[in-house]
């Protein structure tokens, strides 16, 4: 059940404030930071001169939060270029900014696959039925099937199946 609030509108220092908090907590893109300040009531125009305030004193770099985003996607979550170029693009980064975030994770995506524990996730079964699981199972997190099947089939030598 939803509450119908009035929505306050924020005076320009108010959501400077709000702008302000949200950033001390973890670095924002432009356009994440745009929408939170309108749902809490700022105005178009206070918003836009808000973001031209932290894009001034660096506290808003889209560049560097792509790049930081994306080696973060990559190394804690595990996930591929395709996935981490879609997190990217959903938080409103532009696409010369993700194209150049990506550039920076050079790790070989097959190579990944094995410490993110292929054969853990198949535990030496190899019918058709698990082997289609595990590839979804990464396909989702953004790795491409020819690396997936590779390395299933890497693991499947291994194995003398």
């Amino acid at each position: 059940m939803r509450y119908n609030r009035e929505k306050k509108e924020l005076t320009f220092d108010e959501a400077k404030d709000k702008a302000l908090r949200l950033l001390e907590f973890r670095s924002h893109s432009e356009r994440e930071l745009s929408d939170k300040l309108k749902r809490a009531g700022a105005k178009e125009e206070d918003i836009d001169e808000i973001l031209e305030f932290c894009r001034n004193y660096g506290f808003l770099d889209d560049r560097k939060y792509a790049i930081a985003k994306a080696k973060d996607l990559k190394n804690l979550k595990k996930y591929g270029k395709r996935r981490i170029k879609s997190e990217l693009y959903s938080k409103g980064i532009d696409t010369e900014y993700v194209e150049e975030a990506v550039s920076y994770l050079d790790e070989d995506e097959e190579d990944m696959l094995l410490p993110l524990f292929v054969e853990k996730r198949l535990k030496g079964d190899f019918e058709k039925k698990n082997i289609d699981k595990c590839i979804r199972y990464f396909m989702y997190r953004g790795y491409g099937f020819s690396d997936i099947k590779n390395c299933i089939d890497n693991i499947k030598e291994e194995y003398g199946e």
